[in-house]
């Protein structure tokens, strides 16, 4: 049986740009993030947050979260500084409401940046 839409829990999709030395694999990077969110709050915190690392390719990542706790979640995003040694940096392109829209506004336009020369 269904739960009611007015009942459902909201979600958000952070779009996020990893900058890394090494190539960092799902597994790694989820192991890095609930760390993380322990750390930062606790057991009861990070079942609050609810995370969940819908996609990553190994540059680019949707991460599920609660809606009331999205900043929460950029802050134990913030802080992941090191995976298996090596420096990381994990950059926020945004929060949208569905996996599509931060695919489109945020993933596929950071691409696109990305990829245009520079102009002189």
């Amino acid at each position: 049986m269904k739960t009611l839409p007015v009942l459902r829990e909201k979600k958000r999709y952070i779009a996020f740009k990893v900058i890394s030395e090494n190539t960092i694999n799902r597994r790694e990077l989820t192991e890095e993030l609930l760390d993380s969110m322990y750390s930062l709050f606790g057991d009861k915190g990070a079942s609050e947050i609810n995370p969940s690392l819908m996609s990553y390719d190994g540059g680019f990542g949707i991460l599920r979260c609660q809606k009331d706790r999205t900043s929460d979640t950029r802050a134990a995003l913030a802080c992941i500084s090191r995976v298996r040694g090596g420096c990381v940096s994990i950059r926020v392109l945004g929060i949208s409401g569905t996996v599509k829209g931060a695919m489109e506004k945020f993933i596929q336009q950071s691409i696109i940046k990305d990829s245009e020369p520079e102009k002189d």
